[in-house]
């Protein structure tokens, strides 16, 4: 996807930057950002809290977290088979964990939520097809 979007910044002409970073430590300024996207980011990181964290420094006040993840389904039949298929599913889809509750990681990172939608990844297996997309918001001074 990094190649798809780096090819696709250079056709736009647009002014970006494509960076490789670790999203525990961003290589920006505290409060700097306007806008992060999370694509499947939250549930593939090992420990999302300091991910958050690292959110929240570099937002500006009233920046955004764009975000689309797996979530823990809330229907207890398909939870427990994401428990008893997440270290499997874990090894084969390089770290993901279908079971994390992302929505409440977020949520206790102290970002504001203020839109989020529930969806469904089909074609996916059903333990992967529960996921989020919604905006988050660090709160302004």
């Amino acid at each position: 996807m990094r190649t798809r979007l780096a090819r696709r910044l250079r056709r736009s002409r647009r002014r970006a930057r494509v960076l490789d970073a670790s999203a525990e430590q961003l290589p920006f300024a505290d409060e700097t950002v306007d806008t992060v996207v999370s694509t499947l980011v939250l549930c593939t990181v090992d420990d999302p809290d300091p991910v958050l964290r690292e959110i929240g420094r570099v937002l500006r006040p009233r920046g955004q977290l764009l975000f689309l993840e797996h979530v823990r389904s809330d229907s207890p039949r398909l939870a427990y088979w994401q428990d008893r298929l997440a270290d499997p599913w874990r090894r084969f889809a390089e770290g993901c964990h279908c079971n994390r509750a992302t929505l409440e990681l977020i949520r206790a990172s102290g970002l504001e939520l203020e839109d989020v939608q529930d969806a469904s990844w089909r074609r996916m297996p059903p333990i992967v097809r529960p996921l989020i997309l919604g905006v988050a918001t660090k709160s302004g001074i």
